[in-house]
């Protein structure tokens, strides 16, 4: 009973001070979508106004850049901390409360922006319960940590055949095999014979004996010579024997590219994300060579691929956008949808399992493994279950792999300790459903917090 009263508490209050704000919303409707350099001057703009003082300008162009951005959590807090700024309190903590049902997390104490706000239990609640998705949660083991600058390692692939793992390394262009006890030896290295650059995806098929590598001349990469940036390819080795057997480039045009993560069908489509222009490439089975396959004006920054072992679905995750589904036999494409204040940002990794998706959103915040239930059309996520979220050893996790009911991931991509080496970690696909919410973890912990204070008032 006293969980509901609560509840019902911060409901009525909500439903008070958000009616304004409610009221003056526009209708709902579609966008048009600013372009890239668009975006960048209205965040040009904003960063000035802010500077400037000019605080009902900031908040203009910061719900603009949200409406755009929906799963970019720096508009939203720039929104709050424009309406800060304005005494805006119904539209500051309408924008709050949507980040507390996205789980993403946000200490707006530490900005004076919100120094206006602050006076209210609805304020105090709101940034608590953001503070409560920082609190680790679910199950994620370090498997292995490899010696060496954990930004370097770009991808992971399992290799049944060698029961190894095979990693794909920027600077030396390396395939490492390695054992589930972290012990690695050298498989492949960049050399004049392969033509291998910087890997940034790798993707065994033990099925049909192949090792498929996506490559570019990167500036990361030690031998890199500037006559060759920007070139990439698509590389094909026999798996067992490491024989090259093709090298599929990228048609010549003045677009800067960086391949990434590669997925690959039961038939042998191999499709394969473009990192610096928002493309997915196709190697068809029956051809011998690399095409364009889908692009959008909706996509930008795609990270990783993934594919239903029948070629019906393809999803590609797009850190900025979400998850890019398509569908190529009807010819059709589509964002993923979700219940509602989903956030499907800063996706790096993505892996399709029995009609379910497992993401790795190394780039938000807190970082954290999703498990998404696909309804049957594979339109939409169901539901949303958190594997493992806020893990101390996370540092923007990357690319991942799936083995024997784990997920293994490269967990600290972002190189913030690069002393400590590149860690690997594995968290079972099955985890979540233990995982308590942080609203309840915040109703359990303020009932207990009540109970302590009504016992120490009896003696």
């Amino acid at each position: 009973m006293q969980r509901n009263l609560l509840a019902g508490a911060v409901a009525a209050l909500l439903t008070l001070l958000l009616s304004a704000s409610l009221t003056a919303q526009e209708p709902p409707g579609e966008k048009s979508q600013l372009t890239p350099g668009e975006i960048s001057a209205l965040e040009e703009q904003s960063a000035k106004a802010f500077e400037e003082g000019q605080h009902r300008r900031a908040l203009e162009i910061s719900q603009q850049l949200r409406d755009q951005r929906p799963f970019n959590v720096k508009y939203q807090v720039d929104v709050v901390r424009a309406a800060g700024l304005l005494d805006e309190k119904s539209i500051a903590y309408e924008q709050m409360l949507k980040m507390t049902r996205q789980g993403v997390a946000y200490d707006f104490n530490q900005t004076d922006d919100t120094l206006n706000i602050r006076k209210t239990e609805l304020y105090a609640y709101l940034n608590d319960l953001m503070l409560e998705t920082m609190v680790p949660a679910g199950d994620a083991f370090v498997q292995f940590t490899l010696p060496g600058e954990a930004v370097d390692f770009r991808s992971i692939t399992w290799d049944s055949t060698r029961e190894r793992f095979l990693i794909g390394t920027a600077k030396e262009g390396k395939v490492l095999a390695v054992s589930m006890e972290g012990e690695a030896e050298v498989l492949l290295q960049a050399d004049d014979r392969n033509g291998l650059w910087s890997i940034g995806g790798i993707h065994a098929d033990s099925e049909k004996n192949r090792l498929w590598i996506s490559t570019t001349a990167t500036p990361d990469f030690a031998a890199f010579k500037p006559a060759d940036q920007y070139r990439a390819a698509l590389v094909e080795f026999n798996l067992e024997t490491l024989e090259l057997i093709g090298t599929y480039f990228l048609p010549v045009d003045s677009l800067p590219h960086e391949l990434g993560g590669i997925a690959v069908t039961d038939e042998g489509h191999v499709y394969v994300v473009d990192r610096a222009t928002p493309i997915v490439y196709l190697k068809a089975p029956e051809e011998d060579r690399i095409a364009g396959f889908v692009s959008s004006k909706e996509l930008v920054s795609l990270r990783d691929v993934t594919v239903t072992p029948d070629n019906s679905r393809i999803f590609v995750s797009d850190s900025a956008k979400g998850i890019f589904v398509v569908d190529p036999v009807a010819q059709q494409a589509y964002m993923l949808s979700g219940p509602a204040d989903t956030n499907f940002g800063g996706i790096e990794g993505i892996e399709y399992a029995l009609g379910e998706l497992l993401i790795v959103q190394g780039g938000l915040q807190p970082q954290r493994l999703m498990r998404l239930k696909l309804d049957g059309a594979a339109s939409a996520a169901e539901a949303l279950i958190p594997m493992a979220v806020a893990i101390k050893e996370y540092d923007h996790p990357g690319l991942a792999t799936l083995q024997g009911g784990n997920l293994y991931y490269l967990a600290n991509t972002g190189g913030k300790n690069d002393g400590a080496g590149a860690v690997v970690m594995r968290t079972p696909v099955a985890q979540g459903s233990d995982i308590v919410p942080p609203d309840m973890r915040k109703m359990q912990r303020t009932l207990e917090e009540r109970r302590k204070a009504a016992a120490e008032k009896k003696q």
